[in-house]
């Protein structure tokens, strides 16, 4: 009686990580709790960066641009105006570099893409060298042996 097990293929592990990746993804964007006013714009203050800061977000720095920033963001709360629409109006008035993350849209999404796909395709590879036997532990041989003898013969003092 033969056993037929079954064994996945390098693209059934791939259509598998790629699956908990994007549940993975759902579940860390989905669940949005309504906020305060005072939260909300905390909230924004640290998804903008200052312009004139290196790497600072307006929430952390104390330069006049970023508190104008933030004076900015509340007022528009404060107005009822969206996440969506302070986030235009702020893009409109310093461009891109003012957002902590890069944009998830056009080729800014290879940002995003990339680095996922090269560990993807490289765990794949790594995966598949592997099982054709590519990648196989060294095994020492007699002349290993001898080589590492000599060695510690010629580390050691004779003793006579």
């Amino acid at each position: 009686m033969s056993t037929n097990r079954f064994k996945p293929t390098s693209w059934q592990w791939l259509l598998v990580l790629v699956a908990a990746t994007a549940m993975l993804a759902i579940a860390s964007f989905s669940g949005n709790k309504t906020l305060s006013d005072g939260d909300r714009v905390q909230y924004l203050s640290e998804r903008f960066a200052c312009p004139v800061c290196d790497g600072q977000s307006v929430s952390e720095s104390n330069a006049a641009v970023a508190t104008t920033i933030r004076g900015f963001i509340a007022a528009e709360v404060n107005k009822g105006s969206t996440d969506t629409e302070i986030r235009d109006e702020l893009i409109d008035a310093y461009g891109t570099s003012v957002l902590m993350t890069p944009p998830s849209d056009g080729a800014a999404v290879l940002v995003w893409i990339l680095p996922v796909a090269v560990l993807v395709f490289g765990m794949v590879g790594i995966a598949e060298a592997a099982r054709r036997g590519k990648i196989k532990a060294a095994t020492a041989t007699s002349e290993d042996f001898d080589l590492v003898a000599e060695a510690q013969q010629a580390r050691s003092p004779s003793e006579s």
